[in-house]
């Protein structure tokens, strides 16, 4: 043992306990209780939900913990700087950014403008990485906690609620595009396929070969369901090395067939100057709205990366989010404009290019090209879909029923329910493309923003992980009857603005407000900063008073910090091989009175 293990370690429960206070020693005596109910059901139902309940190997377990939701233990903070890296690169290299281009162009915009909008949405997002992730490199805790942190242990429902509303949506649509990429590896198979009548009447909004597609994708995710999140960044990493290639690989073939084509030469732009800074800013908003579900989810991610990886991390991500996502999305708008010198269209999306090669030739040669590209690309959209959706929709509900969902089951339930999004609609036009891509922020950013002034202004990064899995009015996140009213307030404000210009995007019939649309096409920007600011100002005017207001555990309670760790945290780690829980409990708790010690008297005597 290092002098600095031996100096933050110890099996001396004495010395544990003398440096809890009363209100720890009270919360730990409390989620004790809440743990221990209904351990040994009596009656048939009891006995039916016993048996329902996770797997949790003898840990702890209740209505607000289980081992998915708990802090990270430092033996599985398994992520490495590429796996974390990884978790960054495969939406950027996937279809949605290789496709993004052309929708950008869409806005009225040339090339060049749109690639010069991205480069600067991309430092942005950057910057909303490190304030997002930094609570799950430090405390190694995912979304669902940090919503009881902003919204309070009842009021976290409303976040999570919403984060997995906006995952389901576009776990359904992902998975549509993902069949769409497994019929590029059936066309190169079958010549049959490639032209498979559609068996479905007019009236249904698909065909019967992409609803093949869709359903052979949905199996392929279900194995995925099995393994942890934690143990997927190998199988991330692949998969966006696989499609970097492969998006690299049509746009060498395109650009040597036919050049950049017209659109990149083009300096012309089809809205007004006025409206052509709006339409730059919208085509950042856009860019953002494709990877606000990673932003939002950052911290259930860097929460299974070691703290001391948390620098380089960082700047890895920053470089590759930049690098990447510029190169496949210019990629992608070159690629669409040399398929107008080619084919007379601009194509934007891997899979008509690979079915106007197999029409136009099914030769061994495009076969080939088709079904390795198909197999990339699905492979992309397998990680992406399970990583930013699947999985986040398993974490949130594990924080609605600990006892019986954890991620495994979570994630079943999310495949079961994809269907009820119809995402097939989302395909209709390129319109509806720009309506789904340019929503999804509006409700996560206020939620994003309020979670960056909690951490970093109100608590001075500095966090009681005990109070998370308590519902004692004691406790640090309690606020008033378990909600942050404040919180839920300033969120609403942040959303609400945005509603207008969601509104008249989808409804474009309808006569716009232009300072409503205008704060709709800058949003990415607008929302953090309003929902920021009202709420650095309510606490401002009323500040928060809490005993354990930015203040670290006394002890490493989770076991999820190395002796380094808990040396800048200023924590105590017990180095026995029971629970410290148990141990203060049943050392100290004789000597307090659970049932009338209020906060008053705690910090009374702690005063004293």
């Amino acid at each position: 043992m290092t002098s600095l293990e031996a100096a933050v370690s110890t099996q001396d429960i004495n010395q544990i306990t003398s440096v809890v206070s009363n209100l720890d020693k009270v919360l730990i005596h409390e989620q004790l209780a809440i743990e221990h109910e209904n351990t040994n059901p009596q009656t048939s139902f009891g006995k039916f939900m016993k048996a329902m309940e996770v797997p949790h190997e003898g840990k702890p377990l209740s209505i607000l913990r289980n081992p998915d939701l708990e802090p990270v233990s430092a033996e599985n903070q398994t992520y490495g700087i590429t796996a974390i890296s990884a978790y960054w690169s495969i939406p950027n290299c996937s279809i949605m950014t290789y496709s993004t281009g052309g929708a950008l162009i869409g806005l009225g915009l040339n090339a060049k403008s749109s690639i010069v909008a991205i480069v600067i949405a991309n430092l942005a997002i950057s910057f909303y990485i490190v304030l997002s992730g930094f609570m799950g490199f430090k405390y190694h805790i995912g979304f669902g906690l940090t919503q009881r942190m902003v919204f309070g242990i009842k009021g976290s429902y409303f976040g999570v609620l919403v984060r997995m509303g906006l995952s389901l949506v576009m776990f359904g649509y992902l998975s549509w595009s993902g069949g769409l990429c497994v019929n590029m590896m059936l066309d190169a198979l079958s010549h049959h396929y490639l032209h498979l009548p559609n068996y479905f009447p007019d009236s249904v909004q698909f065909n019967t070969k992409d609803f093949v597609g869709f359903l052979i994708f949905q199996i392929i995710c279900y194995p995925m369901a099995f393994i942890h999140p934690r143990k997927v960044g190998s199988l991330s990493l692949w998969s966006c090395v696989f499609t970097f290639f492969g998006v690299m690989g049509i746009f060498i073939y395109i650009t040597h067939k036919a050049g950049p084509g017209p659109l990149w030469y083009s300096h012309d732009t089809t809205t007004s100057k006025s409206q052509t800074g709006w339409m730059w800013l919208y085509a950042m908003t856009i860019w953002y709205s494709g990877v606000g579900a990673p932003v939002t989810n950052q911290n259930d991610y860097t929460r299974f990366v070691p703290g001391r990886k948390q620098f380089w991390s960082n700047i890895v991500i920053s470089i590759s989010l930049t690098i990447t996502a510029t190169l496949v999305c210019t990629w992608g708008m070159i690629v669409g404009s040399g398929c107008i010198e080619l084919y007379g269209e601009a194509y934007y999306l891997p899979y008509e290019i690979t079915e106007q090669w197999l029409t136009d030739n099914y030769s061994g040669k495009a076969r080939a090209a088709s079904f390795f590209l198909g197999l990339a690309f699905t492979f992309c959209q397998l990680m992406l879909n399970m990583t930013q959706n699947a999985y986040a929709i398993g974490m949130d509900l594990t924080t609605y029923a600990p006892k019986f969902i954890d991620i495994k089951r979570g994630t079943i339930v999310c495949l079961l329910l994809s269907w009820v999004t119809c995402p097939w609609t989302f395909f209709g036009s390129s319109s509806k493309f720009l309506d789904v891509m340019g929503a999804f922020g509006v409700f996560t950013l206020p939620i994003s923003a309020l979670g960056w002034i909690e951490y970093w202004f109100v608590r001075k990064c500095k966090l009681s992980l005990i109070d998370f899995f308590t519902m004692s009015s004691k406790g640090s996140y309690w606020y008033w009857h378990g909600f942050n009213v404040r919180a839920l307030v300033c969120c609403l404000i942040g959303m609400v603005l945005g509603f207008p210009g969601l509104y008249y995007s989808c409804n474009p019939d309808v006569e716009p407000n232009a300072g409503m649309m205008n704060y709709f096409y800058g949003y990415m920007y607008f929302i953090p900063v309003v929902t920021a600011s009202v709420y650095v100002i309510s606490h401002l005017l009323f500040p928060l008073k809490h005993e354990k207001l930015a203040k670290n555990d006394p002890v490493d309670y989770f076991n999820c910090f190395t002796p380094e760790e808990c040396a800048q945290l200023g924590m105590l780690k017990y180095d026995g091989n029971l629970d410290v829980y148990q141990f203060i409990d049943a050392q100290n708790i004789d000597g307090v009175d659970t049932d009338s010690l209020t906060q008053e008297k705690v910090v009374k005597e702690e005063k004293s």
